[in-house]
């Protein structure tokens, strides 16, 4: 299985490139007591992944209108936490040999360029050509259009990479392909409801979707 003529692959940070949910609950747990919330257990960190919003809402009790402002603590925190964020297993490889393999890669994430950058550094990961931090969490698809304009490459030439299901709505407003990963945030299951191009299962099976 592959996917022809795609030249860009914007990967989505957390969950993908990095492997972050052990470090996401103790940063949420840290920030419980500020924002009136009960601290989560591993077991129910883990079941978010079949969650939808008032769902999780629900289990946290915290407010609608306070979650943009824990997410931008969140993001804060994660700054003194990065040098304790390991990479997921293969990915330092396969985005290497996708390099040399000629494709133009990048990141739209939800975090902040900051720590992208840092985290990349710490563990030299090279050929990011971008880093695109979304203001919005749920703002993806707009900057996935402005990163495919501004590059200039048509719509059947870019391909969105994430572990959630946000980036495949993200993909599906800019109207590119989208590949699962399954070994981030969201379930296989889960992705899957939302239809994305194609699901991958490891790291190494990005390279037979795209071949050199």
């Amino acid at each position: 299985m592959m996917i022809e003529q795609k030249k860009l692959l914007v990967f989505d940070f957390d969950g993908t490139i990095a492997n972050t949910p052990i470090i996401a609950m103790r940063i949420v747990n840290e920030l419980s007591e500020e924002f009136g919330f009960r601290e989560i257990s591993a077991e129910e960190f883990g079941s978010l992944k079949e969650k939808k919003i008032p769902e999780i809402k629900k289990l946290t009790g915290i407010s609608w209108w306070r979650v943009p402002i824990l997410i931008n603590r969140a993001r804060e925190q994660f700054k003194f936490h990065i040098k304790d964020v390991p990479p997921v297993e293969e990915m330092q490889d396969v985005i290497s040999t996708l390099h040399d393999r000629g494709y133009q890669l990048g990141i739209l994430t939800s975090n902040t360029k900051e720590a992208v950058k840092s985290f990349l550094n710490l563990h030299k990961i090279d050929h990011i050509e971008f880093i695109k931090a979304s203001k919005s969490l749920f703002g993806k698809g707009k900057d996935l259009k402005k990163i495919r304009k501004k590059n200039g490459f048509k719509k059947s030439e870019v391909v969105m990479i994430g572990d959630e299901v946000r980036d495949i709505k993200a993909a599906r407003e800019a109207d590119v392909d989208a590949v699962a990963v399954t070994w981030g945030f969201h379930s296989r299951k889960t992705l899957e409801k939302e239809a994305p191009s194609y699901t991958v299962i490891s790291p190494q099976d990005l390279l037979s979707l795209f071949p050199p």
